[in-house]
């Protein structure tokens, strides 16, 4: 009972595939993409909340920009944590006021 043609036949028959666009097997472990479904908002005028649909190995954080009361020019913030689910939250400082808000988002 011979076996190698079957063997040879299916190597074949799996790089024709690859090369032309057939199935192809999932990414090796340890690889990530970004984030995607992403969206963020004001947090009550107070900071920023931001989240994402699917992480897709990839992380995210809610920005908010904050102004000074005193005029000294806007605050950056964002969020402590990196999130791969559910809402990121980050507040303005005492005396600052709400400017925009944003999302952050990286690939690992």
């Amino acid at each position: 009972m011979k076996k190698w043609p079957v063997l040879v036949m299916g190597g074949a028959l799996a790089a024709f595939s690859l090369s032309f666009g057939g199935t192809a097997s999932a990414a090796p472990a340890g690889a990530t993409a970004w984030p995607t479904g992403c969206t963020y908002q004001s947090n009550f005028n107070n900071g920023a909340m931001a989240r994402c649909d699917h992480s897709n190995g990839g992380h995210y954080k809610a920005g908010v920009n904050c102004l000074r009361q005193d005029g000294g020019g806007m605050v950056v913030l964002d969020a402590v944590a990196w999130r791969t689910s559910g809402w990121s939250n980050v507040y303005c400082p005492a005396l600052t006021v709400f400017h925009s808000a944003s999302i952050i988002t990286k690939s690992t």
